[in-house]
């Protein structure tokens, strides 16, 4: 988990070192050949940002589809009318809150939203 958070945090540290160096390149109107390499040398922190996002997002993907397995389940077709055994094993599934969680912390799209929104308003 510790690790999880430690990636996130550098790419999104990462990210804003790149966009700030490319903002203040695109800015400067006289342009030259070595200030090019030091922005293009930021190319891989972009990746391992844009990494660190996939990841994020593949998370939460697995989190939100945790959530509709319990309604999967109800609607199994069996002969009873009432199945018990289907039921509690819903009931179970929605009570056990599966997912993929970070320091206590249910990761899903809400949360990936707003991390988004932090980052861009931010």
């Amino acid at each position: 988990q510790n690790m999880f958070i430690t990636l996130q945090t550098a790419s999104l540290l990462g990210l804003g070192l790149v966009a700030t160096q490319f903002v203040s390149f695109a800015l400067q109107s006289d342009w030259s050949f070595s200030e090019l390499v030091d922005v293009r040398s930021k190319l891989p922190l972009l990746l391992l940002a844009s990494l660190a996002g996939s990841l994020l997002l593949q998370c939460a993907s697995i989190t939100d589809k945790c959530l509709l397995l319990a309604p999967l389940v109800n609607q199994i077709r069996t002969d009873a009318a009432m199945d018990e055994g289907r039921q509690y094993l819903a009931r179970y599934l929605s009570d056990s809150a599966a997912g993929i969680y970070v320091q206590g912390v249910r990761l899903d799209m809400t949360l990936v939203a707003n991390i988004v929104y932090f980052v861009v308003v931010a």
